[in-house]
């Protein structure tokens, strides 16, 4: 698997992200992950930094999780965004209801807010501004992004693809 983990961040880097190396993991596993799969906390924990070359688009680390993260978008930012945006209690709970089986992997800002997160059941799922939860599955199995990734698609046209390359995507 690490192998595929360095595929993927290599892919991205000739894309033009930028890639840190992990940083020493202080402490234990930060409780946002502690439901997430194990190769999700592989993947957040094999880099510091991987982002877009505008650094509009972003996976989050295993740091970014952490109570008292710094950065300008807490890991639960969209989540904490359609909480306040919910007009009454039940929207309120139908929104953490969703996000409770829903971990955010990365975020963009670079066409509005987006984001990719991991669904319970290991399925990645792509959702958009201004309904975050009304959320599409990208991908069956969280390993199929990064060999996904890693596969260097020439043809450009899966949605993930504007996220990931920049490409013009049709949804």
């Amino acid at each position: 698997m690490t192998d595929l983990f360095q595929r993927a961040a290599g892919c991205l880097r000739e894309a033009g992200w930028t890639y840190e190396p992990p940083l020493p993991a202080n402490g234990g596993l930060p409780s946002a992950l502690r439901a997430a799969p194990e190769t999700v906390i592989r993947w957040v924990s094999s880099f510091s930094v991987l982002s877009s070359s505008d650094d509009t688009v972003w996976f989050l680390s295993r740091d970014d999780y952490s109570p008292g993260a710094e950065g300008a978008f807490a890991w639960n930012e969209l989540e904490e965004l359609s909480i306040q945006a919910a007009t009454t209690d039940d929207e309120a709970v139908e929104v953490s209801r969703f996000w409770k089986r829903h971990l955010p992997i990365l975020l963009s800002v670079r066409n509005g807010y987006e984001y990719l997160a991991v669904r319970d059941d290991g399925a990645v799922v792509h959702g958009t501004e201004p309904e975050f939860e009304e959320a599409v599955v990208a991908f069956p199995h969280f390993e199929d992004l990064l060999t996904y990734i890693s596969s260097r698609p020439a043809r450009r046209d899966h949605f993930v693809d504007g996220l990931l390359f920049g490409a013009t995507s049709n949804p």
